[in-house]
């Protein structure tokens, strides 16, 4: 299996022992105790086809229904954005500001898997909400809140629609939305996750244009969100209401910004 996976991943023995853990129920431990041990055809079948998956691009997490985002497993399958590790950065950010600024009120747009969301939550006393425009996402986000012990209140919809009947107290507006150019070339594993989390338009500011449109709905507010540095100037530019400031991730990238408009 390590052959066939060494075309799609840098780590093919540990991607093989992910697989086999999913598919068998076991864990990594016991499935190298008893290596020479044979499973039967359909799990040997199941394993076959997952790797070959794998091999033609599919995502590892798509795969065995788990990531990892700020110490937590989360669920997660096709048709939902995988959470990625810089993320966990504009969520040390918003903590930050919570703390700081004595917030109490948080909505996280797009939420996807419900991670940023569910970090905040675990990791402070804010009331938080959160909202994503497809319903399998909300379903998704729901179950990890569920399993994380985190209370959350989820409303389906796009940008700030959900929440502006009570837009009046929320302090916090975070996301990490839609920021890819459409002319951009992505990797097969990437392109394999939902269209519409990744691309925002030929400038990939899509996302950012519309959500500030709606200023007289932010008023007062904070709001914090991922882009790409490529981006920055245009940014200065939707932002000129206010002093934006631009922090970077845990590897040394520009990746998030914040502004109280």
């Amino acid at each position: 299996m390590k052959n066939i996976l060494s075309s799609a991943s840098e780590s093919p023995g540990t991607e093989a022992l992910l697989i086999l853990s999913t598919i068998t129920g076991m864990t990594k431990e016991r499935i190298l105790l008893s290596f020479e041990n044979k499973i039967d055809d359909e799990l040997s079948k199941q394993t076959l086809e997952s790797a070959t998956l794998r091999s033609n691009g599919f995502p590892l997490q798509y795969i065995t229904k788990k990531c990892y985002f700020y110490g937590l497993e989360f669920y997660i399958e096709e048709g939902v954005f995988i959470p990625r590790i810089e993320t966990e950065t504009l969520v040390d950010l918003a903590l930050e500001l919570i703390d700081r600024e004595n917030l109490r009120t948080v909505v996280d747009i797009g939420t996807g898997s419900g991670a940023i969301a569910i970090a905040i939550a675990l990791n402070s006393d804010c009331e938080v909400y959160a909202t994503d425009i497809n319903e399998k996402a909300i379903s998704i986000a729901q179950k990890n809140a569920q399993k994380q012990g985190a209370r959350i209140n989820f409303l389906r919809g796009a940008f700030l629609e959900p929440v502006k009947p009570f837009i009046h107290k929320i302090d916090l507006i975070i996301s990490n939305p839609p920021y890819i150019p459409t002319t951009a070339t992505l990797p097969k594993d990437v392109l394999a996750e939902p269209h519409d989390a990744l691309f925002a338009g030929e400038d990939g500011l899509d996302f950012y244009k519309q959500f500030f449109k709606e200023i007289e709905f932010i008023k007062g507010k904070h709001v914090m969100m991922e882009f790409s540095l490529e981006q920055r100037d245009q940014l200065k530019e939707l932002c000129y209401f206010g002093n934006i400031s631009f922090f970077h991730d845990q590897f040394g990238k520009i990746r998030f910004f914040h502004i109280k408009i």
